[in-house]
């Protein structure tokens, strides 16, 4: 009798512990749930401060604001379906600040993390866009370029990165004789 009171005891305090866990874990996850809900309103009203000034320089520590959430939200939430997109609106609020540097580490970070997401395609090739464009950095567009048709050769940009890539390095004076021949 004496045992079966102590398997009695220790089977009650095994439930009470597994029941106190699991009350434990769906609170944890109802707190996680409100973070982000909490997180994704943040942003959603930075995303409207930066819409409504049209450009992201008047809002400086707004739009730096909304980078630093938006990169918290995909470290806090990398499976989130929505952690490809804060990162691509990400770099291109950077882009906007002129944080190249940024811009293309966030883009980078979207296709090499979702490879497979809408996204992603424009994120390499706005990679390469951003080291031409903005950086004059002939060779590293050109990698990135070249990377974007070996990955996705028939997305409606590979046209444009051919094209880039063939006057890349060249000098205005160079592309305007090479056009009045034509």
């Amino acid at each position: 009798m004496e045992k079966c009171m102590e398997r009695f005891f220790v089977f009650v305090l095994l439930t009470v512990l597994a029941l106190s866990a699991c009350s434990q874990t769906g609170q944890e996850q109802s707190e996680d749930l409100a973070q982000r809900e909490a997180l994704m309103e943040k942003l959603e009203g930075l995303e409207q401060q930066l819409i409504k000034a049209e450009d992201v320089r008047k809002e400086d520590s707004a739009a730096r604001e909304y980078i630093a959430a938006c990169t918290t939200f995909q470290n806090s939430y990398p499976s989130d379906t929505l952690s490809d997109r804060y990162l691509f609106r990400a770099a291109d609020v950077a882009r906007g600040l002129g944080e190249y540097g940024v811009a293309i580490k966030l883009w980078g970070q979207l296709w090499r993390t979702y490879p497979d997401a809408e996204r992603a395609p424009d994120a390499l090739f706005l990679q390469g866009f951003t080291y031409d464009n903005d950086l004059q950095d002939a060779e590293m567009a050109s990698r990135y370029y070249q990377k974007f048709l070996d990955n996705y050769p028939d997305h409606p940009y590979s046209g444009q990165a051919e094209q880039l890539l063939k006057v890349l390095d060249r000098s205005p004076e160079e592309l305007i004789r090479e056009f009045e021949k034509k």
